[in-house]
């Protein structure tokens, strides 16, 4: 069984899918029959949760139990919540959502013969915002991993999307920009296609801007003008603000193919209603959008100056279930004069990640047989594939055509900055950007320091993320994203030379390398979470997301 899932794991609602025998991307239904599920959990006990639209019709009736928009809080400092008096962490949460839409695919595929009862597909891809930073990126692989699932690894979702667009059937070579509005995140990524290659030429966006702002908004102005009807402050009446939640994306939903929708609320002080038209609506959530009409701009800036003007991308698609809303379409039409395409907005980034998925597949296996071939560890090949500059990757294109016509070429870049903080020549401490944003994916960079003391036994390298384009920045307040303590085999004099390199492999995740060039003491390891699960939690979480039934 060489079966593999693609998962878009998303703000508001999740799907999955995998390539059928005949090498087409199919999404799979849960089991409302659906082929999309709500990224809603309810801890209905300590060993029971649900997930899906059950859980979604909860929030009204069982607010303290349920919880929504958890990838809003993936890989932040702040990543608990805490449920029937039981406190989770954002990758916990997410590892339910995860093993419910594995389970439903599973049985679907059971019922349907693809596979036998008793066997489970477990190798997933799993897509992120291409905005995601390192944190975010480790805590979705972590999710994956508290699911019982092999993560073969982490994809940007407008790159899954390009990737579901390339293999429908384009097989000229176009510059596609993408303008993915999902339900908690926002991306642009501008992509060189060319059939089944693609390159990314640049990415920008905001994971903290999607649909859920424009309910917001919404719910807002409803709020205050039932306060102006009936004198009474509905955000106060917890129930009326629960069931408000639900009713306001209706109403989103309804405006995107309707001009105009009645809106009825009760709360404790009577009953309001409105009618609502779109004009309206739009006047509202106008700054939303125009937020990322800003975004975009920076990104077509950075793409000119990479060689890409406006002028040379050829289309633009909308993906993400915002991006149906009609006002994003009229803002590029009038702003940009192209008329974008509705890229098959709620299923392109599940079906392109589990194309992806095909292919790591491939290469995972294929690496696996070159550790027999060589004696070599597959961590070994894998840090020895980033010093050649992808050599293994060339090796595995010439090895393979892939599945069906599909030979995946995909080269990413960096969604942010990484650098190292050092004290420069006026003994300040500074940030020494290493890895820049939008640098080709994988990269690999290398700098010197120095050591300031003598007899020093060893040296720690605080890595910084940063959205800064500049070499060097003050460190202020900023605090790294993890820290790497290299110790030295013996004492060193100061001035001692220190060569670190900092590459980053395709799946976005952090290697360091370094070697103090006195005693030849080296160090190499990956980038471990930083702010996140203690090992204790970890524990916790791994017997928990085990033992607790998915419904």
């Amino acid at each position: 069984m060489n079966y593999v899932f693609g998962i878009d794991l998303g703000t508001t609602y999740s799907c999955i899918a995998y390539m059928d025998e005949y090498g087409k991307p199919v999404v799979l239904k849960n089991s409302d029959g659906d082929h999309t599920t709500p990224s809603v959990v309810m801890v209905e006990s300590a060993d029971n949760v649900v997930v899906g639209m059950e859980a979604k019709r909860s929030i009204e009736v069982d607010p303290d139990r349920t919880v929504q928009f958890i990838k809003r809080k993936m890989g932040k400092e702040n990543d608990k919540v805490t449920l029937a008096g039981i406190t989770y962490s954002a990758p916990e949460i997410s590892a339910y959502i995860l093993k419910k839409l594995v389970k439903d695919a599973n049985d679907e595929l059971i019922q349907t013969g693809v596979i036998l009862e008793g066997q489970e597909v477990r190798d997933v891809v799993i897509t992120c915002p291409a905005y995601f930073g390192m944190n975010e990126r480790q805590a979705t692989k972590t999710a994956g991993e508290l699911a019982g699932l092999n993560v073969l690894n982490i994809i940007n979702e407008p790159t899954a999307a390009a990737i579901s667009y390339g293999a429908a059937g384009s097989a000229k070579h176009e510059t596609v920009l993408v303008y993915d509005l999902g339900g908690g995140t926002f991306d642009i990524t501008v992509m060189d296609i060319n059939g089944s290659d693609i390159s990314v030429v640049c990415t920008g966006g905001d994971d903290t801007l999607g649909g859920k702002d424009w309910d917001e908004t919404l719910m807002d102005y409803v709020t205050e003008r039932y306060e102006e009807e009936n004198g009474e402050d509905l955000s106060e009446d917890p129930d009326a603000v629960a069931a408000l939640y639900v009713d306001v994306e209706t109403w989103k939903k309804s405006l995107t193919a309707r001009e105009k929708v009645n809106i009825s609320v009760n709360g404790s002080g009577g009953r309001f209603r409105e009618e609502l038209t779109r004009e309206r609506y739009e006047e509202l959530t106008h700054d939303l959008l125009s937020r990322t009409k800003n975004l975009l701009d920076e990104v077509l800036k950075n793409a000119a100056q990479k060689g890409c003007p406006q002028e040379k991308i050829d289309k633009i698609l909308l993906v993400g279930g915002s991006s149906r809303m009609p006002q994003v379409a009229k803002m590029i039409e009038a702003d940009y004069h192209i008329t974008p395409v509705l890229q098959d907005p709620d299923e392109a980034v599940a079906k392109g990640a589990a194309i992806y998925a095909r292919n790591e597949k491939q290469y995972s296996d294929f690496l696996l047989e070159e550790s027999q071939k060589t004696g070599k560890t597959v961590k070994e090949l894998t840090e020895e594939n980033l010093k050649t500059g992808g050599a293994l990757d060339k090796k595995f294109a010439l090895s393979t055509s892939g599945y069906g016509a599909i030979k995946m070429n995909i080269t990413n870049v960096l969604s942010r900055t990484y650098g190292i903080s050092a004290y420069n020549e006026d003994d300040d401490l500074v940030i020494c950007n290493m890895l820049m944003s939008n640098d080709k994916l994988p990269a690999t960079t290398t700098r010197s320091f120095w050591t300031g003391q003598n007899n020093q036994t060893g040296a720690e390298l605080p890595i910084f993320e940063t959205r800064s384009m500049e070499p060097t920045l003050p460190l202020g307040d900023r605090e790294p994203i993890t820290t790497i303590h290299m110790r030295f085999n013996e004492r060193v004099p100061k001035g001692t030379e220190i060569t670190v390199m900092l590459a980053l492999d395709n799946s976005g995740i952090l290697h360091v390398m370094a070697e103090e060039l006195c005693r030849h003491s080296k160090l190499e390891t990956t980038f471990d979470l930083s702010n996140q699960m203690t090992e204790d939690e970890r524990i916790t979480a791994v017997r928990r997301t085990a033992e607790t039934t998915v419904e």
